[in-house]
C-alpha cells in the first residue's frame, strides 16, 4: 500500500526541488509535502501498513511513531525498526523533536537515546545526539555524562559532527561551564559549535 493518495492534494512540486536540495535523500524521490501537513495526517492514522516509496513517507513514519500513545516499550520498537530507513538529516531531527516523554519513562528513554550514540551509522548516532539535546533540560543530574558521551560521539562524518556541534552549543547557552568539553572534540566540529553560538547571539 503507497501513500500516493494521501498526498495528491498537498504536493507541490517547486517544494519538492527546494527540499530535495537541501536534505538529498538519494534513494527516494520527494512529493513536496509540507512538515505541518505531514505532521496532521500522521495523527489521523490509526496504523502504518504503507511501505516507504518517497522522502515524506519516512517523515510521516516518524510522525506516526512519535504520536502513538503507547507505552515507550512499544514506541522504542517501532523507531528501533524506522531506524534503518533514516537517510536525511530531517528524518532524523523532526522525529527528534516529536518525541513527548512521560515522566515515569524518562530512565528508559535516556537509556534508548544513550545507547544510540555509539552506533556505527550515521543516522542513528544522529538521532540520538538530537533526541538527547532536546530532552537535555529533563535531565539535570546527568549533566556530565551527557556532555562526555556526546562529546565522545564526535566523528568526521559530517551530520554526526553538525548535531555534537548543535548539541554542545546548546548546552552552551544554558551553561558557559560547556565550553570545558570543546577541547574533547574535533578542532572542525569545534568551530562549528563557536560558529552555531554566534549565530544564537544574532538573534
Amino acid at each position: 500500500m503507497v501513500t500516493d493518495k494521501l498526498y495528491d492534494e498537498y504536493a507541490d512540486e517547486k517544494y519538492s526541488e527546494f527540499t530535495s536540495k537541501l536534505t538529498k535523500n538519494h534513494d527516494l524521490p520527494y512529493r513536496g509535502v509540507r512538515i505541518p501537513v505531514l505532521r496532521k495526517i500522521a495523527k489521523e492514522l490509526d496504523s502504518f501498513p504503507y511501505e516507504i516509496k518517497w522522502h515524506e513517507d519516512v517523515l510521516l513514519r516518524g510522525f506516526y511513531i512519535a504520536s502513538r500513545k503507547v507505552p515507550f516499550s512499544e514506541m522504542k520498537a517501532m523507531i528501533t525498526s524506522h531506524l534503518e530507513d533514516l537517510q536525511t538529516w530531517d528524518e532524523v531531527d523532526t522525529l527528534a523533536a516529536s518525541i513527548k516523554p512521560k515522566k515515569a519513562e524518562l530512565d528508559e528513554i535516556y537509556a534508548f537515546f544513550f545507547s544510540l550514540l555509539e552506533d556505527e551509522r550515521t543516522m542513528p548516532r544522529r538521532l540520538g545526539i538530537v533526541a538527547l539535546m532536546s530532552l537535555r533540560k529533563l535531565y539535570p543530574d546527568k549533566r556530565t555524562e551527557l556532555l562526555d558521551a556526546i562529546a565522545a560521539a564526535d566523528s568526521d562524518e559530517y551530520y554526526i559532527s553538525m548535531a555534537v556541534a548543535w548539541a554542545l552549543s546548546s548546552f552552551y547557552i544554558d551553561d558557559r561551564t560547556t565550553e570545558a568539553w570543546f577541547d574533547k572534540i574535533s578542532p572542525e566540529t569545534r568551530k562549528r559549535a563557536e560558529q552555531k553560538i554566534r549565530d544564537s547571539r544574532r538573534c
